[in-house]
């Protein structure tokens, strides 16, 4: 139980920075391509990373309410 639990906050934070990277790439691809289609990537790009950041979020969050939890049944 332990182990999935840390998995569960290994996964978070991953989540959280592939959310900011994803985030951070769409000033980048910004500039590169002014079309239709650098539109379509900023608009995903930025859609994906915050998407990723709010499950990443979320499973931290999951994470220090079962360790607190815990705690004060000890």
């Amino acid at each position: 139980m332990k182990n999935r639990k840390m998995k569960d906050l290994k996964t978070g934070i991953t989540l959280i920075v592939l959310g900011n990277v994803l985030y951070v790439s769409k000033d980048f691809f910004c500039n590169i391509t002014p079309s239709d289609l650098g539109d379509f990537i900023l608009g995903l790009s930025l859609g994906l990373g915050v998407g990723i950041n709010v499950i990443g979020i979320i499973l931290v969050f999951v994470y220090i309410i079962r360790k607190e939890k815990k705690y004060r049944q000890q």
